[in-house]
């Protein structure tokens, strides 16, 4: 398959080329210049366990520019993965995404054929099947999910594991515009991913809760874990790590993530969960366990 990216920074490069060593033509895009200057050179263009050898490996079926028509109209799908800040009041910007589907959309109103585009990059509830499709179809003079269609596939990785994470997914999310769009995107999985991983394929609005949910989740275990080895270290004769192994047995709570040690951190875990609490406030809704997680 050909396969346009959009945004060559941690995330965008990896997968760029995860595509490519599975087999598919594609063609980074970015405004950085040196971004696209190092994937021209066979170099990784940020630093990222991996990437270097990935891309190296990949040259003949891995290119860059920054000409987003050029990208589009060589491509039958075209993944946007580029950064949505966390702005003041806890909610993601899509400023950046809206600025890539002007071009992205102006080069769908040249093709003849379908094309998918799938936004990667982690958004509100709301932004997909809002903001997001409504740009596509002003700069393209077309209707999504007729003409074009629109999918939201987000990736769940940690920085330094970013290649590892994306070759072994524990599910892939996809929310989807229409069956055909969904379709095609599972398809891809599907067929090159080994083992095959689980596809979840639903509404805009429900991939774009699950995914701030799951790191929601995943932070309260962790800050439940964390809680239990403070009580530990005051009790006498009690061990978290003890107490925590005979708590990961239950299948309904299962090991991972269940141990004391630091908190959460990283460029995911905590704006998500702070995204989830002003997603609550937003609806009305009085968000205390994951309230009480952001202030331990």
């Amino acid at each position: 398959m050909n396969i346009s990216v959009i945004g060559l920074g941690k995330l965008g490069s990896p997968l760029a080329a995860v595509l490519a060593d599975k087999g598919h033509t594609v063609v980074g895009v970015d405004v950085n210049e040196g971004f696209v200057a190092a994937l021209r050179e066979g170099r990784g263009p940020v630093r990222e366990t991996g990437l270097d050898e990935l891309v190296a490996r990949n040259r003949s079926r891995l290119s860059a520019t920054a000409d987003y028509a050029q990208a589009v109209l060589a491509s039958e799908l075209t993944f946007v993965i580029v950064p949505t800040p966390s702005k003041a009041d806890g909610t993601f910007s899509i400023e950046h995404i809206l600025a890539a589907c002007r071009p992205i959309g102006q080069a769908l109103g040249r093709k003849s054929g379908f094309h998918v585009v799938v936004i990667t990059s982690t958004v509100m509830p709301g932004a997909t099947g809002g903001p997001i499709r409504a740009a596509l179809d002003q700069a393209s003079g077309k209707s999504c999910g007729r003409d074009f269609g629109l999918c939201y596939n987000p990736e769940f990785i940690a920085l330094g594991s970013v290649i590892r994470d994306m070759l072994h997914p524990d599910f892939i999310l996809i929310g989807e515009s229409d069956p055909r769009s969904g379709e095609l995107l599972a398809s891809l999985y599907e067929k090159h991913w080994e083992p095959r991983p689980p596809v979840r394929r639903m509404s805009f609005v429900n991939a774009e809760l699950a995914k701030i949910s799951v790191n929601t989740f995943v932070t309260t275990k962790i800050t439940y874990a964390n809680t239990l080895a403070r009580i530990c270290e005051r009790l006498p004769g009690a061990d978290a790590d003890v107490v925590t192994g005979a708590l990961g047995l239950d299948t309904r709570i299962g090991p991972k993530y269940l141990k004391g040690a630091l908190g959460f951190g990283g460029p995911c875990f905590p704006r998500d969960n702070v995204a989830f609490n002003a997603l609550a406030r937003e609806n009305g809704v009085q968000a205390l366990v994951a309230e009480a997680t952001d202030s331990f």
